[in-house]
């Protein structure tokens, strides 16, 4: 992968194996072929915090790297710690994938200089996968050309899971942890945590040290013990 600055990696956890599609399950067959460079050149994803438009996109890039490609995952939330200039040379990448594109909206710039990125992927054919929090018409972008390119290709609303794909999502993730999670105790989860999945993941971390500190199975009244210890 090109190293861009500020130690910015990609989580060991971001696959495409690990990702819960349900209503989303169209998206994921179109980012795996983009990122596999066979499908749409580019794809725009926008949704809420935490239904995994960020794992997506480093699972894209994970995907691409096992093929010996050169890609770049460049979180722009990250936009007030790095000039435009980061983006300079990546048109030349195989994959580059831009994670909450809505920060670098009404910097001249930033606009610029992601224009001219679009502009270079374009004509040599490489693909991009950008991702924001609403869909390209409401961003907060000035310059007309670097819009019309966000609206040229598919876009999809990444939608939350409903309860039982967030159970199977803590089941599942608990299980390639090595983790032994009951489906009655996921739904205990889900009735005292925040439920996107991003917080459910981080929740799963927290008890998965937990439970190795403590050598304890993750059961219910385990489980309620850690969450009594998170709330003081």
């Amino acid at each position: 992968m090109l190293q861009i600055p500020l130690g910015i990696s990609l989580r060991e956890s971001a696959s495409f194996d690990a990702f819960i599609a349900r209503d989303n399950s169209q998206a994921l067959t179109d980012i795996k072929s983009c990122a596999a460079g066979t499908g749409e050149q580019f794809l725009y994803l926008w949704g809420a915090p935490g239904v995994g438009k960020s794992h997506l996109l480093q699972a894209a890039c994970r995907a691409a790297q096992r093929g010996a490609n050169r890609v770049a995952y460049v979180p722009l939330s990250q936009v007030d710690e790095f000039s435009p200039e980061i983006l300079a040379g990546l048109g030349a990448l195989d994959l580059v994938c831009l994670d909450d594109i809505q920060r670098a909206g009404g910097d001249a710039e930033w606009e610029r200089c992601l224009f001219t990125l679009f502009n270079q992927l374009r004509e040599r054919g490489a693909p991009l996968i950008v991702a924001a929090d609403a869909p390209p018409t409401r961003l907060p972008v000035r310059l007309a050309d670097l819009r019309s390119r966000l609206e040229w290709g598919l876009c999809y609303q990444l939608h939350p899971l409903d309860d039982a794909g967030r159970v199977q999502l803590l089941t599942e993730s608990a299980q390639r942890r090595g983790l032994s999670l009951a489906e009655g105790t996921a739904r205990y989860l889900l009735c005292h945590s925040t439920r996107d999945s991003a917080s459910l993941l981080a929740l799963l971390d927290r008890l998965d040290r937990a439970s190795l500190a403590a050598q304890h199975k993750l059961t219910i009244p385990f489980v309620k013990t850690i969450l009594v210890q998170d709330g003081d």
